[in-house]
């Protein structure tokens, strides 16, 4: 009996702990596609400072969701994230619409795809 309850217990705590840490990615991942939808509208409207700015606090944003999504998460998903945050400083700094769209684009589709990844459901289990 006391082997069940145990066992229960640690189940208990390992749902709990994958729900908590899917909220937050979740919540983190709306926080950053936020940001990155105003710097779009930016560079849409080529206000390049406003894009830059937006950027920085989107930026700053990603510091500190980065320290918990790196216990989280894989590694490489988190690298390549940090690759686009800098190309896509690049772009905007030489103000290269195309570029710039693309790279924020792609950044919106990664913490999007990271998001459904984390998920609970059962396709992620199988």
């Amino acid at each position: 009996m006391r082997t069940l309850t145990t066992i229960i217990v640690i189940a208990l705590l390992l749902i709990g702990g994958s729900f908590t840490s899917y909220q937050y990615i979740q919540t983190a991942t709306r926080s950053m596609v936020d940001h990155l939808t105003v710097v779009e509208q930016s560079i849409a409207s080529q206000k390049w400072e406003g894009a830059f700015e937006e950027l920085t606090t989107a930026q700053q944003r990603w510091t500190e969701i980065n320290t918990w999504w790196s216990i989280l998460l894989d590694h490489e998903e988190i690298d390549t994230i940090d690759l686009s945050i800098k190309r896509l400083e690049k772009f905007i700094d030489t103000k290269d619409m195309t570029l710039s769209l693309s790279e924020v684009s792609a950044l919106k589709f990664l913490f999007e795809h990271i998001s459904e990844a984390e998920q609970f459901s059962l396709n992620n289990i199988l």
